[in-house]
């Protein structure tokens, strides 16, 4: 019976790793593919308490593809400044600011000048 029971859990786990997404779960499921989004900082964050910006961006990969990015900053970050944000799923690993000249092109023409 106890091993029924804990197979039962073992099998959800992995389900609820592979079939769920979000930033916990993205971040170990080995099938979520990393990639690159780009983000134009249009849009005030919302603080938190202690410390820290959430910010919510509408973003767009390489390819021109939309989606909706939520990261979180140490403080307020520029005004329309462009960021180059890896992600993993959900899950973003890391953010850094670039020019729009190195934008790919499919990404400029998603977020305007």
């Amino acid at each position: 019976m106890f091993s029924i029971i804990v197979g039962a859990g073992v099998i959800a786990a992995i389900c609820s790793i592979l079939f769920i997404h979000n930033e916990i779960t993205d971040r170990i499921n080995p099938l979520v593919p990393r990639q690159d989004m780009y983000v134009q900082m249009n849009r005030d964050g919302q603080h938190l308490k202690p410390g820290g910006t959430k910010y919510t961006l509408d973003g767009c990969n390489k390819s021109g593809e939309k989606s909706e990015i939520t990261f979180l900053a140490s403080g307020d970050l520029r005004k329309n400044a462009y960021l180059k944000v890896n992600t993993k799923g959900k899950y973003v690993e890391t953010w850094e600011e670039v020019q729009y000249k190195d934008l790919p092109k499919k990404v400029q023409s998603q977020l305007k000048q």
